[in-house]
């Protein structure tokens, strides 16, 4: 007679089944009719969020010419407190860049635009009729801001989410002393914590830093700024905390360009964050941002760089706050596998999800398959580990 099933013996197969399937590939392999499944949903959620947000916003939906007028371009420059003709910093559209500004047209219902691709904004574009919402932030005066450096001695800062918390990753890793998640992930959009204690719900160490990294979709961002210094990070077991990363998208209007990156300093002061952004897209000239020169600590985001002409641009704004800050200054790569010409003597720290991401695919940080019963813990632990042997290793 065959060995007699018991519960035990039951909670150990499923166990094992468990531990087959941690992984994209070792789900294709045990239950391919279901990873199938799992693709196939995936793909009609992707579908239906791409067509939402086509229905829903401004940005994606093509311009119906019969009700669309083009850009009237220099004309509202004559009404832009930030034109260089009226000793401002923008020098208007040329050709080029109008050709390929999203704002190129305005729709049909332009007047119920709320401006970015999945939130309302107070405006999208210089000509919008709320377009004084963002007037009135221009007008903000931004006095220099100097936060206190922080206080982080590794160099690699591993982007940790809630999903992973019982793996106690940190635990394996002692010589990191500082973990940045996302606000997406700890945050509903109400602008709620999802836990009093967000150390604990991440599985971190009371005696680590945590640093809330703002890199995140545009609603979130715009909670932040709703909410302002109303938020108690600290008291929530923050350490750190960055402003609100407001886009500058390169193909967007100069005018939604400026007044994010103008938002970005306002909203370091408002939540005396420790950090400022540095963004400086194709047309912001580094004067703008001199209310934070003196900061101690920059954020540089490198992700999110697909064509040549996006990294061309990242590459030519490193090299200008590389000149621009005082060495003084730490600069914060939210990096992607991208190498700036920074000079040696600054102080660098890379805040990377790379080993994440790839681990829970069941991959190493070089995109390699592992062996498919090497437990996802483990695969964690090596690639973060390689990922720290990498950065300290001497170039």
């Amino acid at each position: 007679m065959g060995r007699r099933r018991t519960r035990g013996n039951a909670d150990e197969e499923i166990k094992t089944v468990f531990k087959e399937i941690a992984t994209v590939h070792g789900l294709q392999e045990r239950f391919p009719v279901l990873a199938r499944m799992i693709a196939e949903e995936g793909e009609r959620r992707d579908q239906y969020a791409v067509q939402y947000a086509v229905d829903h916003s401004v940005d994606l939906r093509e311009p119906v010419q019969e009700q669309s007028r083009a850009c009237p371009s220099g004309d509202t420059c004559l009404t832009c407190s930030l034109s260089d003709e009226v000793g401002g910093y923008c020098t208007g559209c040329d050709n080029e860049y109008f050709r390929r500004c999203l704002k190129h047209y305005c729709s049909s219902n332009c007047r119920a635009c709320g401006g970015g691709r999945h939130t309302a904004v107070p405006a999208c574009c210089g000509r919008s009729p709320r377009r004084d919402s963002w007037d009135r932030i221009l007008d903000v005066e931004v006095q220099p801001y100097t936060p206190s450096p922080v206080s982080i001695e590794c160099r690699l800062i591993p982007v940790i989410l809630p999903q992973i918390a019982r793996y106690r990753i940190p635990d394996a890793l002692t010589e990191i002393d500082a973990w940045a998640v996302p606000v997406h992930k700890v945050m509903n959009l109400k602008g709620e914590f999802r836990a009093a204690d967000l150390k604990d719900f991440l599985g971190l160490p009371k005696s680590r830093k945590l640093i809330l990294s703002t890199y995140a979709p545009d609603n979130y961002t715009e909670i932040l700024w709703e909410k302002g210094e109303e938020l108690d990070y600290q008291g929530h077991a923050v350490d750190y905390w960055f402003p609100a990363h407001f886009s500058v998208y390169d193909n967007d209007s100069k005018y939604h360009q400026f007044v994010n990156a103008k938002r970005q300093q306002i909203h370091a002061v408002r939540t005396r964050s420790q950090f400022v952004w540095f963004r400086l897209g194709e047309h912001i000239p580094v004067e703008f941002l001199n209310p934070v020169r003196n900061a101690s600590s920059a954020l540089i985001s490198c992700q999110q760089m697909y064509s040549p002409f996006n990294r061309s641009i990242l590459q030519k704004e490193a090299q200008i706050a590389d000149k621009w800050f005082p060495l003084s200054t730490s600069f914060f790569l939210m990096r992607h596998r991208t190498s700036l010409p920074l000079q040696r003597s600054r102080v660098v720290y890379d805040i990377n999800m790379r080993w994440l991401m790839t681990g829970l695919m069941g991959r190493d940080i070089h995109n390699k398959p592992v062996e498919r019963d090497v437990p996802v813990d483990v695969v964690l632990v090596n690639n973060l580990r390689e990922t720290l042997n990498e950065l300290e290793a001497p170039s």
